[in-house]
């Protein structure tokens, strides 16, 4: 009877389990296309961003590059949130705002900086709003495939290795119970044949 209500309980664990593996794909698959449309979108702004760059570089010159990327040098702070999936801590990684500044806001007079290279500045801040968007998603989907492996192996030990061990032991003491019921009754004939 406690076999039984073993076997019980890891199926329910099993159907369990099978759902949140469910709900973590599904997850997955939708910060999946996200990644894919960022990415995509990050490639073609950092494409963009090295085109302008050397373009600037061969016109307005390198030493002039230098002094502008020195003078809009800054920190970025990033913020680390936690989405629960499924009892899942996932983490969300954002900023406080777009990290695209105005050009008077980076530290060198705009109104006579040349305009390749505000516009290479420009490319630069917009491709690092996108590194770090695309780096939070990806984050999200290494945790997501961690949590996906981790709850398969589950599974996957419950119905291939325990549920079965269950069945086994519950098989044994059948057979045990049975043979102990031959004997007893082989017991009560020899007892009854002395009898007579």
């Amino acid at each position: 009877m406690a076999r039984k209500a073993q076997v019980s309980l890891a199926k329910q664990g099993v159907d369990l389990l099978k759902k949140k593996r469910d709900a973590l794909v599904s997850e997955f698959f939708g910060v999946v296309r996200n990644t894919l449309e960022s990415r995509n979108k990050l490639n073609a702004v950092s494409q963009e961003a090295v085109n302008q760059l050397n373009i600037s570089a061969s016109i307005e010159g390198k030493p002039l590059l230098e002094s502008v990327a020195l003078a809009g040098k800054r920190q970025v702070m990033l913020e680390v949130a936690e989405k629960n999936v499924w009892g899942i801590k996932i983490p969300e990684v954002s900023t406080a705002r777009s990290l695209k500044r105005d050009p008077f806001e980076r530290g060198y007079n705009a109104a006579i900086a040349p305009g390749r290279v505000i516009k290479t500045a420009d490319n630069f801040e917009e491709m690092i709003d996108l590194l770090v968007e695309v780096a939070g998603r990806e984050t999200r989907l290494k945790k997501l495939g961690q949590e996906i492996k981790k709850t398969t192996r589950r599974v996957n030990a419950l119905e291939q290795i325990v549920i079965p061990r269950l069945y086994r032991q519950m098989a044994y003491i059948k057979s045990v119970l049975e043979q102990r019921e031959r004997e007893d009754i082989f017991r009560l004939k020899l007892i009854k044949n002395k009898g007579e």
